[in-house]
């Protein structure tokens, strides 16, 4: 069966990681109808005037990834795609990916399965780290359990948007993503959209799918036998990072009666990360310390919205 799918670009002040995730999808040995790219840069980046299967939409006053996607996934619906392959711009798939997605999908199909995303393993290219399904344990989003016992591809309750192929039959029916979230938690609450319209969310480990998170480094401590990951985020990205996860995850575990072990995790979280910035961060630092402080408390109060 062949379907009408176009692929989705993130941008944001980097053309060269743009210009790259683009000759990635290109080369896709399934190939998409259309690139369609929000640019978010105060300058457009790429301009593809007359490129028939290349779409600009400029936006220089950035309205985050939210916004972003919520154009992309309004115009791929109204131009009748049957799917929306998404991507940050610091992805680079692999030629095999979407014909790989594309399989795995009709075959949970044709088990029985209502997807409404199904997504690859995302690998991060620096530290060779992979990021596994999320679930919603009660009071607190956990990596999915036993993800290694499980076979090639599971269900779960999130995954991140880079890579990730959303049905858009079944995004007719889903809330749109949440604009006032801005960046960061983005696709995890719109993974849960679709949880809650009883549409399942797979992540295929057999497709491993490259991507880049922060200026990554992974590092021995004496604290931990294993090495832990050091982002180096800037102070905005920081800032979202605890506001809209602290947000989502409280008001998920209020539901369950179980605030109180939600703030508490909220807070341990917090002195973690203000520990490896302290400890292993030399840039903005105190900047970022601050960022986390007050994104935390802005996510317990509920304040959302680009207010960084």
């Amino acid at each position: 069966m062949s379907y009408n799918i176009a692929a989705y670009i993130t941008a944001y002040q980097d053309k060269d990681s743009v210009k790259t995730c683009i000759n990635c999808i290109q080369k896709q040995l399934l190939s998409v109808a259309t690139i369609f790219i929000v640019d978010n840069s105060p300058k457009q980046l790429i301009k593809y005037d007359v490129h028939p299967k290349i779409i600009i939409n400029h936006q220089p006053d950035n309205i985050g990834i939210s916004g972003g996607l919520n154009i992309a996934i309004k115009w791929a619906i109204e131009n009748n795609y049957d799917f929306l392959w998404a991507f940050d711009q610091d992805s680079k798939p692999l030629p095999d990916n979407l014909n790989q997605l594309i399989q795995y999908y009709n075959n949970l199909t044709n088990k029985g399965h209502n997807i409404g995303i199904i997504a690859p393993l995302p690998v991060d290219i620096t530290t060779g780290q992979t990021w596994h399904g999320i679930e919603f344990n009660r009071y607190k989003f956990t990596e999915v359990k036993n993800h290694t016992d499980k076979n090639e591809y599971y269900s779960c309750d999130a995954v991140i948007t880079s890579g990730s192929l959303i049905n858009l039959k079944a995004a007719k029916k889903v809330p749109p993503p949440k604009e006032e979230l801005f960046i960061d938690a983005v696709d995890w609450d719109y993974c849960m959209q679709f949880r809650k319209q009883n549409y399942e969310v797979f992540l295929v480990k057999d497709i491993l799918f490259p991507h880049r998170f922060g200026n990554s480094y992974q590092i021995k401590t004496i604290f931990k036998p294993q090495k832990i990951t050091i982002y180096q985020y800037s102070p905005l990205r920081y800032f979202y990072i605890c506001r809209n996860y602290t947000f989502l995850e409280t008001r998920l575990a209020l539901k369950n009666n179980l605030l109180h072990r939600s703030i508490s995790r909220r807070l341990y979280f917090l002195i973690i990360m203000l520990g490896k910035i302290i400890l292993y961060e030399r840039n903005n630092t105190v900047l970022k310390v601050w960022a986390c402080i007050r994104g935390t408390c802005d996510g317990f109060i509920g304040k959302l919205g680009k207010t960084w």
